[in-house]
C-alpha cells in the first residue's frame, strides 16, 4: 500500500475541490495513483447524480458574462436542490466557469442545453464540463444541472449587455443592433441596454413587439375579450371593434416596446429607444432578449 501523504491529499483536493476525507479515501482505494483517484471521485459524483436524478432542483444560481467590447454575452442557469448549496462558493465558481466557457468558446449548442455542451472541455481546465459537474456533485452530494443557457453575439454593429438581480435568482441578456459603429456612443448604449435588461427583469415581456407575439396567444386573448364583452351585454356589431381596441392594452402589458418604462412610466420602451437614437444618431433596435429565473 502506497503511503498517502497530506501533500498528496492536498494535491487531489486542489484538482477536484472535493473534501479532504473523500480525497484520502479515493487515494487509498487507488493505492496512491492520482489519476485513478480522480476517476474514483468522478464516478462517485456520477453515482450520486444518478441516485439523486429524481430529486427536485428548484433552487440554483444564475451567472452572466459580457465581453470587454460588449459585442457578445452569455447567461447560464445552474439548478440544484437547496438554496444553501446554490449560495456556496463552489456553485458560484462552477457557474462562472461554465458561463465564461460559453462566452469564449462558442459551444455547438448556442441556446438550451444538452450533451453537446457537457462534453466540451472547459477553456481554463483540461476537463469536460461533465467531469467538472461530477466533481461538484461528489463534493456537494446534490443533484446539480446545467439547466439552460443562451449566448448573443453582435453580427455587425451594436451591444450585448446583462443584468443579474441581487441573489442571483433572476437574470436577463439583451442584444441591441445599430446601423453604425457604436464606439463613440458606447457608454450611452451600455446605459440603455442595462436599463432595458432591468426593465425586462421586472415586467417579463412575452415578445419584443406585437409582430413577434405568437398568433395563437393573440387569438386566445381576443377570444377571452370577446366572451367577456358578450357576457356584459355589448351589441354583437360592436364587440369586434371594442375587442380590437382592448387588444392594444394587452400588447402594452406583454410586448417590450409597448410597455411603460419602469423608471419613467410616462414613456414606453419604444420612446426610450427613440430618445437614445436622437442623442447618438444611431438607429437602435432590440434584436434579442432572454430572461431566466430560478424556479421558473
Amino acid at each position: 500500500m502506497a503511503e498517502i501523504t497530506m501533500e498528496l491529499i492536498k494535491e487531489l483536493r486542489e484538482k477536484t475541490q472535493v473534501g479532504m476525507m473523500d480525497c484520502k479515501k479515493a487515494l487509498q482505494e487507488a493505492n496512491g495513483d492520482m489519476e485513478k483517484a480522480i476517476e474514483i471521485l468522478r464516478k462517485k459524483g456520477a453515482a450520486v447524480a444518478s441516485k439523486r436524478s429524481g430529486k427536485e432542483t428548484l433552487q440554483g444560481t444564475l451567472q452572466a458574462k459580457i465581453s470587454p467590447d460588449f459585442k457578445s454575452g452569455s447567461l447560464v442557469k445552474i439548478n440544484c436542490e437547496t438554496d444553501f448549496a446554490a449560495k456556496t462558493k463552489d456553485m458560484q465558481d462552477f457557474a462562472d466557469e461554465v458561463c465564461e466557457h460559453i462566452l469564449k468558446c462558442c459551444p455547438k449548442v448556442m441556446e438550451g442545453v444538452g450533451q453537446a455542451l457537457l462534453e466540451e472541455k472547459l477553456s481554463n481546465k483540461n476537463i469536460t464540463i461533465y467531469d467538472r459537474l461530477n466533481d461538484l456533485v461528489a463534493k456537494i452530494s446534490e443533484c446539480i444541472k446545467v439547466d439552460e443557457f443562451v449566448k448573443f453575439s453582435v453580427q455587425t454593429n451594436g451591444v450585448v449587455n446583462a443584468y443579474i438581480h441581487p441573489g442571483a435568482n433572476l437574470g436577463v441578456l439583451v442584444e441591441l443592433e445599430t446601423d453604425k459603429p457604436v464606439e463613440n456612443n458606447i457608454e450611452d448604449l451600455k446605459t440603455l441596454s442595462k436599463d432595458i435588461c432591468m426593465h425586462i427583469a421586472v415586467t417579463n415581456p412575452m415578445s419584443i413587439s406585437p409582430d413577434d407575439l405568437d398568433p395563437n396567444v393573440v387569438e386566445k386573448e381576443l377570444s377571452i375579450i370577446k366572451e367577456q364583452l358578450a357576457a356584459s351585454g355589448k351589441p354583437a356589431n360592436m364587440i369586434e371593434k371594442i375587442a380590437q381596441g382592448k387588444i392594444g392594452k394587452f400588447y402594452q402589458d406583454v410586448c417590450l416596446l409597448n410597455q411603460n418604462f419602469i423608471k419613467d412610466e410616462k414613456v414606453t420602451i419604444k420612446d426610450l429607444i427613440s430618445q437614445y437614437s436622437k442623442k447618438t444618431g444611431l438607429n437602435i433596435v432590440v434584436k434579442n432578449f432572454k430572461r431566466l429565473s430560478i424556479g421558473g
